[in-house]
């Protein structure tokens, strides 16, 4: 193929990319694994520039002779091959960071460990760097052939990136007791296998541009993948919300174990507008986010699904066997609050929450209202007074 066709697919391929880029901008200024994987889309732009640039280089070395003798052509050549190089050896530290990060949500651990996660890059790095030097003093065919002979060491040095990926994507995975975050977890350990084996595949066929594309389309796969959690997921909390919630009741009374019945518990926070008016905003989104990760806790360990379903309340749906059960449940919930130790943010004020439930084997799991307005008839604990100033 001609470097003029190489370069119209690839500017498809840099305009698909910061498409992507510009559509989620303002959620990157959140979290930090989201604007962990925008730095992946801008250096994966830079890899397909250098890789470009360089494919075209050295066509025009091999098409012309007088460029043949010219120490400048060599030099700009290995300096942005091993640029070419380097950025790709990134894309896999960086893709490693974003599941990290995603998986862990802890940015003091990442932060701790990062020297030990740079090592193979840091390695990869130097080694460009030592044959981008010898190109300094060789043609460009040299330098090609010096470069061609380090790409299976670097091609290894990713696979590090992308099994220790998989592993830590596979131990979350088998955590989740939510099927759709299993399958999520599982998704992304894999996913970046893709232009991974596409990199051995380009070794042996270098003629033909089919790991540029693949990489701007498996960022857009991505792109649209976290699109499709962040509309079903609560932003403050990270839990599932309503519109998980009516997917989930669709699907679990299509696949309900024809044993046990099915019941839906909705929590709400007690004397939440006086925690606003006595706390403020920050403090209400503090209960609020700190009740949800008390709840995931609860629900982890008796496989129920949990989802935000208003301000200040929440959802969780469960199969039993008797309503004596749910009513065992509500109770440990309960106590188990009352000792938490969320408690002691609020000094004074105890975080509770009014508790009702209600049967919706027999109800219609697309009439969520409906849902909602039968668990308001039965009541297992009712709202706590709020406490005086």
């Amino acid at each position: 193929m001609s470097y003029i066709g190489l370069i119209e697919i690839n500017i498809i391929c840099i305009v698909v990319l910061l498409i992507t880029l510009l559509q989620f901008r303002e959620s990157v200024l959140r979290h930090l694994e989201e604007r962990i994987l925008g730095f992946t889309i801008i250096d994966t732009i830079i890899y397909i520039v250098f890789n470009t640039v360089t494919k075209m280089l050295y066509s025009i070395y091999q098409e012309n002779a007088l460029y043949s003798n010219n120490a400048k052509i060599g030099v700009i050549y290995s300096l942005i091959y091993a640029l070419s190089l380097i950025s790709s050896l990134l894309l896999a530290q960086l893709w490693f960071s974003f599941i990290f990060l995603r998986i862990r949500k802890s940015i003091y651990t990442y932060k701790h460990l990062f020297p030990l996660f740079s090592t193979p890059s840091i390695i990869g790095i130097l080694i460009c760097i030592g044959v981008a030097i010898y190109g300094f003093t060789n043609d460009c065919h040299a330098t090609t052939l010096q470069f061609r002979r380090l790409l299976p060491f670097l091609i290894t040095l990713n696979f590090i990136y992308i099994i220790a990926t998989m592993i830590i994507g596979i131990q979350h995975a088998i955590s989740q007791k939510n099927s759709s975050n299993r399958k999520e977890a599982f998704y992304l350990s894999f996913i970046a296998f893709l232009p991974s084996f596409v990199c051995i595949i380009q070794y042996f066929i270098p003629e033909i541009p089919i790991l540029d594309p693949i990489f701007a389309l498996t960022l857009l796969h991505v792109y649209v993948t976290l699109l499709k959690y962040r509309i079903t997921s609560d932003p403050l909390t990270g839990v599932n919300n309503k519109i998980r919630l009516i997917d989930y009741l669709q699907y679990i009374s299509q696949h309900q174990d024809a044993s046990k019945r099915l019941f839906l518990l909705v929590m709400e926070v007690d004397y939440f507008k006086e925690i606003i008016r006595k706390f403020g905003y920050e403090m209400s989104d503090r209960v609020v986010a700190d009740l949800a990760s008390f709840f995931k806790r609860q629900c982890r360990e008796q496989q129920a699904f949990l989802a935000r379903t208003g301000e200040s309340q929440f959802a969780i749906v469960m199969e039993r066997d008797e309503v004596s059960e749910i009513e065992s449940f509500c109770q440990k919930l309960v106590r188990e609050c009352e000792r938490d130790s969320m408690q002691a943010d609020m000094n004074s004020w105890k975080i509770s929450f009014n508790v009702h439930f209600a049967e919706i084997s027999n109800i219609s799991s697309s009439n969520i209202s409906k849902i909602f307005a039968e668990a308001k008839k039965n009541c297992y604990k009712p709202e706590t007074p709020a406490p005086r100033e």
